[in-house]
């Protein structure tokens, strides 16, 4: 039988868990927006506005 988890491991392990899940989230939702601006614009002109998201995103501090 294992032995019960603390309280904090708990929080702890549920705080992982929710990052986790929200990162794959966002990532899937990301996903989707790029095949969406794909069905409307073509390869390159997708490859540039998301390099120049990409700098944007670079130079935040």
């Amino acid at each position: 039988m294992r032995p019960k988890r603390s309280a904090p491991d708990i929080d702890k392990m549920a705080e992982q868990e929710t990052a986790a899940y929200l990162r794959r989230a966002s990532i899937t939702y990301l996903e989707c927006c790029v095949s969406l601006m794909m069905t409307h614009l073509q390869r390159e002109e997708v490859a540039s506005i998301l390099e120049q998201e990409a700098d944007m995103l670079r130079s935040l501090d």
